[in-house]
């Protein structure tokens, strides 16, 4: 692979650095939004015209580049030796096209490896048929079925993998995947809600061959995030026969301020959850989360619940912290942007925008309205945008 060559140019610096001034000037408010006459979330409207039957072309890239488009593919496993790997694949279009892959690998021992990598546009190549993302040397292919994901370790420091991802569940998504506030959209495909995983891990430099279970989604969305949710909570598990996925996003003030929550829950054989919003769900939350966060952050909560309108219920206690991150201190810009990383994290805190990322290793209790129960282990997200 060649030299990354920078895609910035002097007219892009110069209009990058006022943009960041004018930020800093600004901090006696908070970042705008847009004002409060704006398309509203409406779960009764919400787009479902497809059936449940998941295609191949979902997978497929479904942005064409048009400003403010995000899009990404995302991959975790927890490999049978007690470690854990995450990686997605990011397309951006907002200042200015963007391709990056984000790759973390957390050791038996816990101990963390993060890199964030970009390319260049002519390095980079996306199907509309079906899940072809490539970056270089590094791939992510399937067909909802089946997949493979590639991190060439010559791009993250001599770490890396080559691993197979096999279904095990049918690919879910809550209607058509769309939520959407008039235009204005943020839309998500668990592509394998859950999977067998086989192939190999290079651990600096070190490769052996490793099996475990994974999990592959696929987000895309056409305005940034914070314009419609101030946070969300996410997870996914496993719990006897049953593989449970739910969410909660939470809208912003301007875009209606409620919760819509999401809850799926399936075998290998049937599907015997699968709810959307406010009229089939109700969702709790308990125990504060202390000493994680900054004073001025929103208040955060370990434990979440959730039930259905059937009386299928969940409830979730997070254990230990996979990890807490200040996302801003994590952001790697290309070169040469990265010399004003001081100044955009210092004008994003002066926005009052201090977005917050925190995994939990969970065990949760999956309830059945016959009084039947479960109890199994996952994965739950905390993100704060705001």
């Amino acid at each position: 692979m060649g030299t990354l060559k920078p895609f910035f140019s002097f007219r892009d610096l110069i209009k990058t650095f006022f943009i960041i001034l004018f930020l800093i000037f600004q901090s006696c408010s908070k970042v705008y939004l847009g004002s409060y006459d704006q398309a509203l979330f409406d779960e009764i409207n919400q787009s479902d015209r497809l059936n449940e039957t998941v295609e191949n072309w979902e997978d497929g890239t479904r942005t064409d580049g048009q400003k403010n488009e995000f899009e990404w593919w995302y991959f975790d496993a927890e490999l049978d030796d007690g470690s854990l790997i995450v990686a997605y694949f990011y397309k951006v279009h907002f200042l200015k096209d963007q391709y990056f892959i984000g790759f973390n690998y957390t050791s038996p021992e816990n101990e963390n490896f993060f890199r964030l990598k970009y390319f260049n546009k002519n390095d980079v190549s996306f199907s509309k048929d079906s899940c072809l993302v490539l970056m270089n040397d590094n791939s992510f292919t399937g067909n909802l079925k089946n997949y493979n994901i590639t991190l060439d370790p010559s791009d993250f420091d001599n770490y890396g993998f080559d691993l197979n991802l096999n279904s095990l569940i049918d690919s879910y998504r809550p209607q058509d995947g769309i939520i959407n506030a008039g235009d204005e959209y943020f839309a998500w495909l668990a592509a394998v809600p859950n999977g067998e995983v086989e192939g190999t891990v290079t651990i600096d430099g070190v490769k052996k061959e490793i099996k475990g279970t994974g999990y592959h989604d696929h987000n895309w969305g056409n305005t940034p995030l914070q314009k419609l949710f101030s946070g969300w909570t996410w997870f996914r598990g496993k719990a006897g026969p049953y593989t449970v996925i739910l969410a909660e996003l939470n809208a912003v003030e301007n875009r209606g301020g409620f919760d819509i929550p999401i809850l799926f829950v399936a075998s290998k054989d049937q599907r015997v959850v699968n709810k959307f919003g406010n009229r089939q769900l109700l969702t709790m939350k308990s125990d504060l989360i202390k000493n994680y966060y900054p004073k001025k952050n929103e208040p955060q909560f370990s434990k979440f619940s959730i039930v259905s309108d059937n009386n299928v219920s969940v409830k979730i206690s997070g254990e230990n912290i996979i990890d807490n991150i200040e996302i801003f201190k994590r952001m790697n810009l290309p070169l040469p942007l990265n010399i004003f990383k001081p100044m955009i994290n210092l004008s994003f805190k002066a926005s009052g925008i201090d977005p917050y990322y925190t995994r939990f290793s969970s065990n949760f209790i999956l309830k059945f309205n016959d009084g039947t129960f479960y109890e199994g282990t996952g994965i739950m997200e905390i993100m704060d945008l705001q």
